[in-house]
C-alpha cells in the first residue's frame, strides 16, 4: 500500500516575511529581532512568539486571522510637501511610536531618585531659551545644548535613522506617549549641523503647543525645510527654530561669492563666533540661501549642498549625532526598567 506524503507546513520564516512585507517592513527586519527568534521558529508556537514581539515593538497588532496588520492609530497631523500619500508613512509612524513608548516608559531622573522625570508641561520661548544657553557661557546653541534642554524638561529625544520600512519615512516627528512628548529624528544626519535645525523645529511644535497631548497624538514631518512652506504651524515651528539658533536677526545668511570648503568653514567659524550661531548652521544656512547672479542656484549644476557638506568636515570636530543622542538617552533612562528583549531591540536599532 502506498501512503501519500503529508504536505509540509509552510516555512515559518517565509510566512513571516510575507506578513512583514504586507505591513511595509523590509526583509532585513530579522536582523533587529532578538537572538531567540530563529530557535523559536523551530517550535510549533514559535511563529506566534515572534509575531507578538513584532506587534509590540513595531506598533502593529495581530488581526482576527492571527496575522500581523497595521494598528488603528490616534489622529496625527501629517506635514507633507510632496504628493506622497500620508498612508505611505504609516509603517514608519507606527514603529517610531512604539519605540517612543518604550523610551518614555523608562525615562527617569534624579528628583526624586528613581522616579520618572516629569514632563514640565512646555518649553521656553525661543528667545528665553537662547538667552539661557548663552548666559551659561555657551558660544552658541548647539545640538548638545538642545538635547540637554529637551531631557531636562522631560522630553526624550530619539535618533532613529534606520527604520526598517519599505515605504517612505518622515524626517522628524513628535508624539505624546506615557504622559510626555517624545521627539524622534529619523532623518539620516550624522553630522550634528544637519540634525540641529530638525530638532529645533520639532521643539518648536512642542513649545508652540501644536501637539495634541492625547496618548499617541503626533505631528509627522515628512520633510523639515524652509522651502515651499505654506502650513501655518510649519512656518511657526521654522521661525522658532531659526530664532533659537540665530537670534532672528541673522536667520538668513548668504555668501557674497562662492568659495572652496576650507575657506567657507573658516568664514562660518568667524561668523558663528561673532553672532553666536553654531558654525555648522552658518555653513548650511549660507549655501542654502546664496544666490548666483540673482538666481537661486539649486536649478543649476552648482552643487552648493556638496560644498556645505565638505565645509562641515573642516569645522571643529564634534561627536556624531548618533553618539550624542545615544549618550543622552543612556544618561536619562533606567536601563534596568527595559526588558531584555526591548534593550536588545533598541541596541540593534542604534537607539542605545
Amino acid at each position: 500500500m502506498t501512503v501519500a506524503n503529508r504536505p509540509s507546513s509552510a516555512d515559518p520564516k517565509k510566512l513571516l516575511t510575507k506578513e512583514f512585507k504586507a505591513v511595509g517592513l523590509k526583509k532585513d527586519v530579522f536582523q533587529i529581532l532578538p537572538e531567540w527568534w530563529e530557535e523559536a521558529l523551530g517550535h510549533p508556537s514559535g511563529v506566534y512568539e515572534v509575531r507578538g514581539f513584532v506587534a509590540k515593538h513595531f506598533g502593529l497588532e495581530i488581526g482576527p486571522n492571527g496575522q500581523l496588520r497595521q494598528r488603528l492609530m490616534p489622529h496625527a497631523c501629517f506635514k507633507t510637501r510632496t504628493d506622497i500619500d500620508i498612508t505611505a508613512v504609516a509603517s514608519a509612524r507606527a514603529m517610531a511610536t512604539a519605540v517612543a513608548r518604550i523610551v518614555a516608559a523608562a525615562t527617569v531622573g534624579t528628583r526624586p531618585a528613581g522616579a520618572n522625570t516629569p514632563w514640565s508641561g512646555g518649553l521656553p520661548s525661543a528667545a528665553d531659551l537662547r538667552r539661557t544657553v548663552l548666559d551659561n557661557g555657551r558660544p552658541w546653541v548647539s545640538l548638545s545644548d538642545l538635547l540637554a534642554v529637551c531631557w531636562e524638561h522631560g522630553i526624550p529625544v530619539v535618533y532613529l535613522p534606520s527604520l526598517p520600512v519599505s515605504k517612505p519615512k518622515m524626517e522628524g516627528m513628535v508624539t505624546f506617549c506615557g504622559s510626555r512628548p517624545v521627539i524622534l529624528v529619523t532623518k539620516k544626519a550624522e553630522q550634528p549641523a544637519w540634525m540641529l535645525f530638525v530638532l529645533a523645529h520639532e521643539m518648536g511644535h512642542v513649545a508652540l503647543r501644536h501637539l495634541n497631548e492625547c496618548d499617541g497624538g503626533s505631528i509627522v514631518d515628512e520633510k523639515v525645510s524652509e522651502d515651499g512652506v505654506a502650513d501655518p504651524q510649519e512656518i511657526a515651528a521654522n521661525a522658532y527654530a531659526l530664532h533659537l539658533l540665530t537670534g532672528g536677526e541673522k536667520s538668513v545668511i548668504n555668501l557674497k561669492s562662492l568659495m572652496k570648503p576650507e575657506p567657507l568653514a573658516k568664514e562660518a567659524r568667524r561668523f558663528g563666533h561673532k553672532y553666536h550661531i553654531d558654525p555648522g548652521h552658518v555653513d548650511l544656512n549660507a549655501v542654502r540661501n546664496t544666490m548666483v547672479n540673482g538666481t537661486n542656484p539649486w536649478g543649476l549644476k552648482t552643487n552648493l549642498w556638496g560644498l556645505g557638506t565638505n565645509a562641515l568636515k573642516h569645522l571643529d570636530h564634534e561627536p556624531a549625532s548618533s553618539v550624542m543622542c545615544r549618550n543622552a538617552l543612556r544618561q536619562n533612562v533606567d536601563l534596568d526598567a527595559l526588558s531584555d528583549d526591548s534593550f536588545e531591540f533598541l541596541e540593534r536599532l542604534g537607539v542605545l
